[in-house]
């Protein structure tokens, strides 16, 4: 039985082990989301991970320990032996591909994976397109993991060779009672404590081992937090009275506009992953003044229109992009197209614009199922879809995602021109996603950069470009409303951007070739929920309507943003970041005179914390309801 159990816990610390290294790994491949980490705190993170890595020891490898510890003769035989090996190979490969696929998915969405990403990939249509070009990409992670299977099933072998009978005829009250101890070790292994009625371990709890949320990703494990997404069950907070909830986070905007209802067209463009960080016009001071960014036509039209300094996205996944923009619906841990698996109606930009007679399209040219858009476009009250079904040109396809967004744009002008007046129309362009290609005719021609995406950046720009300029010659452009933003952010360049603070800007701004009065630059903190309560006051909506965003066109209404970083929320309001673990406040920083997040100043300022803590725990009460 000794022999039994000392080849047995050589077998789990080899997995231990693996899991290590897929967090160094992890750590090497996204040194550009740790910039502004001292390397220092590095050997404190990997203490910290150790209990989140036995807890999903325990997790994965329970039946396998439980299985190998049984008191009977039959367990000595090989092909029991061998079953125990498929079983160790498998679960633990599983366990091991998780953490390997966080070191390239992570960068994306800042959170490790939790069981809703089974969902996000029954919204993908083109998985294999998707899945041989990830092949491509990262064949080198396919060989990590190729290796470590061959390991894991090497090194079992060569651990049957070290056994020696593990039950004699004196030894089944020992084994028995030692099976009985492991059951409960295991069992609290899985509740991540010792003790089988103690507190549960949960994602949230690495908050308290990191300063900073985005380095969370560091201490956890990704087999971990898929299991624990799974069996969680979160509990709607009632922080306050429905009459106090209402006084601090009022749901609906009533009615203050006297003016007459002005139907002017509405296009609403959501550019893939063009984060504020792609701006000259956002970013003067980088590079010593020098930086030029990368979608110069952008930064053109951004003087003519009324612009945010200080715009984020709600999510970081593009699915999360389309319920806050057309709907004021706030990204939460489960992305909402995912939760509403029943597809119920939503109020919506497109909802309340229809009941004005609006023509209402949504534009996309990648597979009509991709990312659940459709289904959402219908729940939201959107009546024509053009996907990549309905696109009548053959030739465009980028070979991955769908139409080249040059003449993609070039089709939606025209269907413009030929639809009812006036219209809501909304497009997601893709060009700019990766595997990151152009057309072979603008090859060399876009500006390289630091990344791939660069030059895709580039050419959606030069795309954007051709669009406005065809625009310009229909009848319908001079009584239109662009209002131009960006799905989400992505992994950065500069160092300040490298912050949880940063991390989800995305360009933000209003064009109307028509109206004079909607210029300018403005520097409040907003985000993506405030478009839908910001188009209908542009056209003196006079009606009142739920939102959870704010009128930008107001500049005496306060506005704040609100995301969620591995559990994490963090709340920006004037200069000031504050960063809510879900009860209690946790760090609170000032943005304008410490960019780089690294003086709490938690202590120092009570009364601002009251404040923002108060509209932070409304908002996680109205808002954040939802299992992830």
């Amino acid at each position: 039985m000794q022999s039994r159990i000392k080849v047995l816990l050589y077998q789990l610390l080899l997995i231990l082990v693996l899991f290590q290294i897929s967090r160094l790994l992890f750590i090497g491949f996204n040194q550009a989301l740790f910039q502004n980490m001292a390397w220092s705190i590095v050997p404190f993170h990997i203490l910290h991970s150790i209990k989140f890595d036995l807890t999903a020891l325990c997790l994965v490898n329970g039946p396998f320990i439980l299985l190998s510890l049984l008191p009977f003769r039959c367990c000595e035989k090989r092909i029991y032996q061998y079953f125990l090996m498929v079983l160790y190979a498998v679960t633990n490969t599983v366990a091991l591909v998780a953490n390997f696929v966080d070191i390239f998915y992570y960068p994306y969405t800042l959170k490790r994976l939790t069981f809703s990403i089974f969902g996000y990939l029954g919204t993908q249509a083109n998985m294999s397109s998707l899945g041989l070009e990830f092949l491509i990409t990262y064949w080198y992670a396919f060989v990590v993991m190729g290796f470590i299977v061959f390991l894991l099933i090497r090194f079992y072998l060569f651990t049957l060779k070290k056994l020696t009978p593990i039950i004699d005829a004196f030894s089944y009250k020992k084994a028995s009672a030692l099976w009985l101890l492991s059951a409960y070790v295991i069992v609290s292994g899985c509740n991540g404590n010792i003790n089988l009625w103690g507190n549960t371990l949960s994602i949230k709890d690495a908050i308290d081992d990191v300063s900073q949320p985005e380095e969370a990703g560091i201490v956890l494990n990704s087999a971990f937090t898929i299991i624990s997404s799974y069996m969680e069950k979160t509990e709607k907070p009632a922080f306050f009275s429905r009459d106090e909830l209402n006084v601090i986070l009022p749901p609906v905007h009533p009615s203050h506009n006297d003016s007459t209802f002005r139907p002017d067209n509405v296009v609403i463009i959501i550019l893939e992953s063009f984060t504020r960080e792609t701006f000259q016009s956002l970013n003067q001071d980088l590079d010593g003044g020098l930086y030029k960014g990368y979608a110069p036509f952008l930064d053109s039209l951004m003087q003519e229109s009324l612009y945010f300094t200080n715009a984020s996205a709600n999510g970081r996944k593009s699915i999360d992009a389309l319920p806050a923009i057309l709907a004021s619906i706030p990204a939460n841990q489960t992305p909402f197209i995912l939760a509403n698996e029943k597809g119920e109606k939503v109020e919506s930009l497109t909802s309340h614009l229809r009941q004005r007679g609006y023509k209402t399209m949504f534009f996309h040219g990648s597979h009509n199922t991709t990312m659940g858009f459709a289904k959402f476009c219908q729940s939201a009250g959107v009546t024509h879809y053009l996907g990549l079904n309905e696109y009548p040109y053959c030739g465009d396809f980028d070979g991955t995602w769908g139409i080249w967004d040059e003449p993609y744009l070039q089709y939606m002008a025209e269907e413009l021109t030929k639809c009812e007046k006036p219209f809501l129309s909304t497009v997601f362009t893709l060009s700019s996603h990766n595997p990151f290609v152009v057309p072979d005719k603008y090859k060399n021609k876009f500006p390289k950069g630091t990344n791939g995406i660069h030059e895709t950046m580039g050419y959606t720009d030069h795309a954007l470009r051709e669009f406005f300029n065809k625009a310009k010659t229909k009848p319908w452009f001079n009584n239109t409303l662009f209002v131009i933003t960006a799905d989400h952010s992505i992994t950065p360049y500069h160092k300040e951007y490298a912050t949880s603070g940063n991390a989800f800007a995305v360009p933000l701004m209003f064009y109307a070739p028509g109206r004079d009065t909607l210029k300018g630059k403005r520097e409040e903190r907003v985000q993506h929920i405030d478009i839908f309560p910001t188009v209908l006051n542009y056209l003196n909506y006079n009606e009142p309507f739920n939102s959870a965003g704010h009128n930008l066109l107001d500049p005496q209404e306060p506005t704040f943003t609100v995301n969620l970083i591995n559990q994490c929320y963090q709340m920006t309001q004037g200069d000031y970041l504050l960063l809510f673990d879900g009860q209690k406040s946790i760090a609170l920083f000032n943005l304008k005179e410490d960019r780089y997040q690294k003086h709490n100043l938690l202590t120092n300022q009570t009364i601002q914390v009251r404040q923002m803590e108060a509209r932070l725990k409304g908002w996680i009460q109205r808002y954040n309801p939802q299992k992830h």
